[in-house]
């Protein structure tokens, strides 16, 4: 398994844990870029996040990079 983990999903169905795990990259913009894809693949309107959550965990740290959960209305 590669450092940095993306995950991602639509807060109306959260599944958790590893079922929300999106892919495994070597750089932070690489998991950004997936992320990102699977976004617009999902939601090509939503340029504002207010339907979906992203994260990167850092395996090495044991931390969030990226912590982005959805906005409610």
């Amino acid at each position: 398994m590669k450092r940095y983990l993306a995950f991602y999903g639509n807060y109306y169905y959260p599944n958790g844990g590893m079922y929300d795990f999106l892919i495994d990259c070597d750089t932070i913009e690489e998991c950004e870029k997936a992320i990102q894809l699977k976004h617009k693949e999902r939601w090509s309107s939503d340029t504002s996040w207010e339907w979906d959550w992203k994260q990167i965990w850092d395996s090495e740290k044991r931390e969030f990079i990226v912590n982005i959960p959805f906005r409610e209305s």
